[in-house]
């Protein structure tokens, strides 16, 4: 069957046994035993030279998917790898994670008010999601449709992604990257199989990424092959949007982006001051926390002074996997006026340097045993994602070696507790000194206090708030340093804290455009980067254990399942500085409780992504606990509050306020 297959003739019955034969556990044939079309053409007899059953459209022994699409075959196969419940529907409500002011979706706007006026007079809708399969827009369709989409959740701010709800027109053409078409008993998932559609990707026309996907949506019987070509001509009108929305400075770094990645085989990045892109390699290749760094020192680059700005540098990167690469970050157009960098990643030459013997006692250097391995966990830490683990093993790293690093990181996102953990495992029983920047108004105090520190070359120096530095602290701190470290893998270990204060691991940039002199000092030949709790949402569920038996003081309290997911679902501008500080509000004068989530903090139910006044927060506040006390029901929240019914819904979502519809009491 193509693509473009005739839904009336589809064998519904045929494919709704194949399910249930895959779902029973029956064994597949290999593909060879299957026509192209996927229907059973052979059995064991045949695979050993006998001739095929007779019967004419009868499945062979021992195939038991006959009449299915290969296509489809396959999807079922990863639905079943990712455990998707094939009986109920879980839809993801991922709406606080959704740009609603991309590029992509502007673009797509008029394109889907014209298919929508299309379909004034048919029984279909057209749905707009992102390349996350996050469902963005959805238009059109008479009231069984609507009603239908309704009841699966097919709304603005959900996720059908094929790992999340099965076999669909969505995620299946994001995974299949093509054409899709999905019709009845096809569905993975029970409660999808009344729909057919027909969903195809939509890409970047220059950059050759998947941008979204443009689904057509209906009843199975009302199922057409024309939707197949509607959403093709949909896909395309929206390309050519994309295409006239970019400058003409975008599009010549654009166009060096692309010479770059012909070049090469490696991961290939482009930032410019309005866009950032990876080719397929460096997506395929490299973690999100690796992408951000580079797509940082891409930045750092472009917003250097003109006069120090060069036209390529060359530096060393450590991946979140431990290996080092070599970065070239080349700049697109003049010096004086670059409008992009373009970001080449090979890999370094050469082996990491072993890790320096530590001193002995009596400051005489000799042979030691092999430095203990690290564990999977530093103790006193939690969360095992693979940026923090990065993390810890670097900082490890750099502390055997006493090598003076750099800890870069937003506030509260746990670099004191990164250092003090690595500090106390590499060398227990010695002194932790920690300076802080900003409680000496005194320069000549602080310096007196780090030139004692210094003296303890067994012991770990920690400078705390190193964006607080000016040029000549930091050139003091330099001098001081140099004399405590005489020979290499000798002296202090120097780890220096310098918080971010953007929405990422490194900072921006000063506002005069050149580096900050904590950032720009050659004090510390190391850098470590600490991703924000928002980039490593699983770390959230180590987090709150631990953080509930510090606040809880013995006691036994506890997150039920449900506030847990509204924990992770949050941003946590403060990072685990937050977290900590919303959890010891909720477990307040409890000793054993099962926190639910009406007990968290109204700021937890909400998403906005601007900051609130002191009245828009009061405001959502009392809306939130509206709805918890009306078990989510917004009519009666909305008469508790005393407002109408189409203001609560346009204040819930103006902040982002996510409440479920009951909860536990």
């Amino acid at each position: 069957m193509s693509a473009t297959m005739d839904f009336r003739q589809f064998p519904e019955q045929a494919a709704m046994r194949a399910r249930e034969r895959m779902l029973s556990g029956a064994v597949e044939a290999p593909a060879a035993a299957r026509g192209p079309d996927g229907r059973g053409t052979a059995g064991p007899a045949a695979a050993a030279g006998s001739p095929a059953p007779a019967t004419p459209g009868a499945a062979a022994p021992g195939v038991p998917y006959p009449r299915v699409r290969e296509t489809v075959l396959t999807s079922w196969r990863r639905c079943r790898l990712h455990a998707v419940d094939a009986d109920r529907l879980h839809v993801p409500h991922v709406e606080q994670h959704i740009d609603w002011d991309s590029r992509f979706l502007a673009a797509a706007a008029p394109v889907l008010d014209h298919v929508e006026q299309l379909l004034a007079d048919c029984t279909a809708g057209v749905v707009l999601a992102d390349s996350e399969a996050r469902v963005l827009s959805r238009r059109g369709g008479d009231t069984a449709v609507v009603r239908l989409m309704d009841g699966v959740h097919l709304v603005p701010g959900s996720s059908y992604a094929e790992e999340a709800v099965g076999t669909n027109g969505i995620g299946t053409a994001l995974a299949e990257r093509r054409l899709s078409t999905v019709f009845g008993a096809e569905h993975f998932a029970g409660p999808l199989q009344r729909a057919a559609c027909a969903g195809i990707p939509v890409r970047n026309p220059l950059t050759g990424r998947q941008e979204g996907v443009v689904n057509l949506t209906c009843l199975r019987q009302d199922a057409s092959p024309l939707m197949a070509a509607v959403v093709r001509q949909a896909a395309a009108d929206i390309e050519e949007r994309l295409l006239d929305r970019y400058s003409g400075k975008e599009r010549a770094a654009l166009d060096a982006f692309l010479a770059a990645g012909r070049r090469t085989s490696g991961p290939v990045l482009l930032v410019t001051p309005t866009l950032r892109t990876a080719n397929t390699e460096a997506v395929r290749l490299l973690e999100p926390q690796d992408l951000r760094q580079a797509g940082a020192l891409a930045a750092d680059l472009l917003a250097a002074p003109a006069g120090s700005r060069r036209q390529r540098v060359d530096v060393t990167l450590r991946l979140a996997s431990g290996a080092d690469v070599r970065i070239r970050c080349t700049l697109v157009g003049p010096p004086d006026r670059p409008i992009g960098c373009v970001v080449g990643m090979t890999a370094a030459e050469g082996r990491e340097a072993p890790a320096a013997p530590d001193r002995a006692p009596g400051g005489r250097t000799g042979a030691q045993p092999t430095p203990a391995p690290l564990p999977a966990l530093l103790p006193g830490l939690a969360g095992r994602s693979p940026s923090w683990r990065s993390a810890s093993r670097d900082v490890v790293s750099a502390c055997r070696q006493r090598l003076p690093t750099r800890v870069v990181g937003e506030a509260g996102v746990g670099k004191l507790a990164l250092v003090r953990a690595a500090h106390h495992w590499v060398r227990p029983r010695k002194r932790l000194h920690v300076l802080d920047l900003t409680a000496h108004q005194d320069t000549a105090d602080l310096l007196a206090r780090a030139e004692e520190a210094l003296r303890d070359e067994d012991g770990t120096v920690v400078l705390q708030h190193l964006e607080a530095a000016n040029r000549e602290l930091m050139s003091c701190l330099e001098t001081l340093l140099a004399e405590a470290r005489r020979d290499r893998g000798t002296g202090p270990w120097v780890a220096g804290l310098y918080t971010a204060p953007g929405q990422g691991p490194v900072p921006a940039a000063a506002p005069t455009g050149a580096a900050p002199p904590a950032l720009d000092s050659a004090v510390f030949p190391c850098t470590v980067a600490v991703t924000p709790l928002r980039y490593r949402p699983e770390d959230i569920r180590d987090l709150v254990p631990a953080l509930l038996a510090r606040h809880s003081h013995g006691g036994t309290v506890s997150c039920t399942p449900a506030a847990m997911q509204v924990l992770t679902r949050c941003d946590w501008p403060g990072n685990v500085r937050h977290l900590s500080r919303v959890l010891q509000q909720a477990a307040r004068g409890r000793r054993q409780a099962d926190l639910q989530p009406h007990d968290l903090a109204p700021e937890c139910h909400s998403s906005c992504r601007r900051t609130l006044t002191p009245w828009e927060a009061a405001e959502r506040d009392a809306i939130v606990r509206a709805l918890h006390d009306a078990a989510g029901n917004r009519d009666a929240a909305a008469r508790q509050l005393g407002i109408s019914r189409a203001t609560i819904y346009r204040k819930i979502r103006l902040y982002g306020v996510t409440v479920a519809p009951a909860r536990a009491r």
